[in-house]
């Protein structure tokens, strides 16, 4: 399982980098940590463009934890206008 920790770093960066991992795998899943609650609905609206699951959202301790899982049926999102922090 890939892991992206991004717990030091503010919206967007976390979203970002989310994407950008999601984007360069075929399938598999991912387990993202950061700090910046608003980048929680951020990442949901790119996974459910990219036909991805949440398997777990938890916030522990002002940390959330979120593990993706991507399918080979999965998209690519393109030139998409998502909220902002």
């Amino acid at each position: 399982m890939e892991v992206i920790d991004a717990t030091n770093a503010e919206c967007p960066e976390p979203f970002m980098k989310t994407v950008a991992k999601l984007m360069s795998i075929k399938s598999g899943s991912v387990k993202v940590l950061f700090k910046d609650p608003k980048c929680v609905d951020m990442i949901t609206e790119a996974i459910k463009l990219m036909n991805c699951k949440i398997i777990e959202l938890t916030n522990q301790s002002g940390v959330y934890l979120m593990i993706i899982e991507k399918g080979e049926d999965s998209k690519e999102i393109k030139d998409v206008k998502l909220g902002s922090c």
